[in-house]
């Protein structure tokens, strides 16, 4: 028997069941997908609140977590801290390139040691320049997490922080422990520092200065106005000599510079007159008397350089020489 539409009621019935299993898988995939996107919503409200906390757990301590692909190169910083949007690296290339040159090669040493099982961790204390040339202390701290069947190194977290007011207050500290509180001249330990870096250039000359009389000063004048002096003795030396040359104060009354460029009897009979002529005519208190002299002994080389303490005594010798022909004076030693 045929419907009114001309179909078989068996047809009829297999259409309609047809249509409602295609609307039950329908509801089912529409079920399935709302309940994904509600696990989806919960997920990334979770990692929101965990991204928070630990943006809470960090903030103020200056400690940057980050992540590398080896493979790809990429880098992830997952919290800014006191940086800006813009001054990660995205990318292991972009981090190289932003070295600084001097620590280049030392930092980029340590990373791939570490990639090669060569050190437990990667960690190194490096500068980073900004397009503007503004300079970054930072320590770097990281360690490989996921390598894959072949040990080959897949992915790689660690955490940066911040050092650079760290480094200055340690340049100030250093700068402190070798300059003289009172010039402002390098100190006995700095000066020996800076003459050893500078040494291996080949000729150079020392100069061992003596101020003549000076306890007179001390004992008639007392210690502020002797203090003066000193401090008028650094400003000539400052003045006088090359902007090359190293200028400390031994100790007490005693001064030395070294220099190592373009040196020469001439250049040096020069400067020594110089600073005797400037001291010859200076008064350190108006209506006063007393007055100061210069003993100055100069140590010449001009092939094999010298030690700090070789040149000193060769340049104390012809200070004392200086002093025998009558003070106000200077006499070089050539060696």
């Amino acid at each position: 028997m045929l419907s009114a539409e001309g179909r078989a009621p068996a047809e009829d019935d297999r259409e309609v069941a047809g249509s409602a299993r295609r609307i039950a898988t329908q509801t089912q995939h529409d079920g399935e997908l709302a309940r994904l996107q509600q696990e989806l919503a919960a997920l990334k409200h979770e990692n929101s609140l965990l991204h928070e906390k630990l943006n809470a757990a960090l903030d103020g301590t200056g400690i940057c977590l980050w992540q590398g692909s080896i493979p790809t190169g990429e880098l992830r910083v997952f919290n800014l801290q006191n940086f800006q949007v813009g001054d990660m690296a995205p990318h292991f290339e972009q981090w190289s390139a932003k070295l600084h040159p001097d620590d280049r090669a030392h930092a980029i040493g340590s990373y791939f040691a570490h990639l090669e099982g060569k050190t437990p961790f990667y960690e190194v204390e490096y500068r980073t320049i900004s397009p503007a040339g503004e300079i970054t202390w930072l320590w770097d701290r990281g360690r490989v997490v996921d390598r894959d069947a072949d040990g080959k190194p897949l992915r790689i977290m660690g955490s940066h922080i911040d050092i650079t007011q760290r480094k200055a207050y340690e340049q100030r500290l250093a700068e402190r422990a070798n300059s003289d509180a009172l010039t402002g001249l390098l100190n006995r330990q700095g000066f020996g520092k800076a003459f050893t870096r500078q040494s291996s250039q080949g000729a150079g000359a020392l100069l061992f200065i003596d101020l003549d009389d000076f306890k007179g000063i001390n004992d008639q004048l007392g210690h502020a106005c002797g203090d003066l002096v000193l401090q008028q003795m650094a400003a000539w030396l400052r003045l006088i000599m090359p902007g090359s040359a190293l200028c400390g104060r031994y100790g007490g009354d005693e001064f030395v510079v070294y220099l190592h460029r373009d040196v020469s009897s001439h250049g040096l009979a020069q400067l020594a007159d110089a600073l005797i002529g400037r001291m010859r005519g200076y008064v350190p208190k108006p209506g006063c008397p007393q007055r100061v002299g210069l003993s100055i002994g100069i140590a010449l080389w001009e092939e094999e350089p010298l030690t700090f303490l070789q040149a000193l005594e060769i340049a104390d010798r012809a200070m004392y020489e200086a002093k025998a022909r009558g003070k106000q004076a200077w006499y070089l030693l050539r060696v």
